[in-house]
């Protein structure tokens, strides 16, 4: 008799088993098809270690030529519509507000390239571009050409084409201006200058991948 018993709790204990691993199994293959398929673009903003800082010859409007990378972390693709970057001198408080309006020439960073255009990454991809980022206007090139501390922060609009919603993409950085900075930007007021500066990021991704891919660049 309880060997009879045993065999039916045995069997009965088996077939929960079997229960429990065709729900685990659904539960896996549902996370799965969501994280490979239906999961909604999460676009990142990463900058470079260096950034570059002109002053176009023709116009005298000052500018920056920002490399960025963008990384989509969603199975769905994703649009950047547009980039600003706004530059604060922390002394003054005064801050200006410059829009990506062209990307670099790929055999050439420094050289404007071809207009802006929307960038779409499909998903679980990534892309880099140099974005170049100018004023609206007529606005000379004074705001940083004098020793000093800056803020600076790249605002990314970023759209999911399947559902048209828009959303802000950030990153901020910080960048102190030598004495020697200064002096090279000084003596060439009038013209085109170019010269790297190293920035001091004050925002990090919070993703671990993200974290990595930003340590191997800096």
């Amino acid at each position: 008799m309880k060997i009879k018993e045993s065999f039916k709790n045995l069997r009965f204990s088996v077939e929960n088993f079997a229960i429990l691993i065709s729900i685990l199994s659904l539960v896996i293959s549902a996370v799965g098809f969501y994280v490979s398929t239906v999961r909604p673009p999460n676009i990142s903003v990463i900058t470079a270690p260096y950034i570059k800082h002109v002053v176009d010859n023709a116009s005298l409007n000052e500018a920056f030529f920002v490399p960025l990378t963008l990384v989509n972390q969603g199975a769905q693709t994703g649009t950047v519509l547009s980039f600003d970057l706004n530059v604060t001198n922390r002394e003054t408080g005064e801050t200006r507000t410059y829009y990506g309006q062209y990307f670099a020439q790929d055999d050439a960073p420094t050289e404007l390239g071809a207009f802006f255009t929307p960038i779409t990454l499909d998903g679980y991809s990534s892309a880099s571009y140099t974005v170049c980022f100018y004023p609206i206007g007529s606005q000379a090139g004074n705001l940083f050409s004098g020793q000093g501390d800056f803020d600076f922060e790249v605002v990314g609009k970023v759209s999911n084409v399947a559902k048209k919603n828009t959303q802000t993409r950030t990153n901020a950085f910080h960048i102190s201006v030598d004495q020697s900075m200064a002096n090279v930007m000084a003596s060439q007021p009038d013209g085109e200058y170019i010269y790297p500066l190293k920035i001091e990021a004050t925002s990090t991704p919070e993703n671990f991948l993200l974290k990595l891919l930003y340590n191997y660049l800096k």
